[in-house]
């Protein structure tokens, strides 16, 4: 989290994203991320996310999954 506020402070400085992402050793799509995270959550953002989707339309079935166990 704390490398993640770095590049908000960067840009809050005038850095150009691509500057921040060559500086910090990543991409300016993640230099784009964070600091589209942080503008529409603020400080929360920045925090870990898990990376689990929110669905599972191909899940097995319960009956199927009971029979396997």
């Amino acid at each position: 989290m704390h490398g993640r506020q770095f590049i908000v402070d960067r840009h809050r400085a005038g850095w150009p994203q691509a500057h921040i992402a060559a500086a910090m050793g990543i991409s300016r799509k993640c230099v784009r991320t964070w600091l589209d995270r942080h503008a529409t959550e603020g400080e929360a953002g920045l925090s870990d996310r898990s990376s689990r989707p929110h669905t599972s339309p191909r899940r097995t079935p319960a009956e199927v999954e009971a029979r396997i166990v």
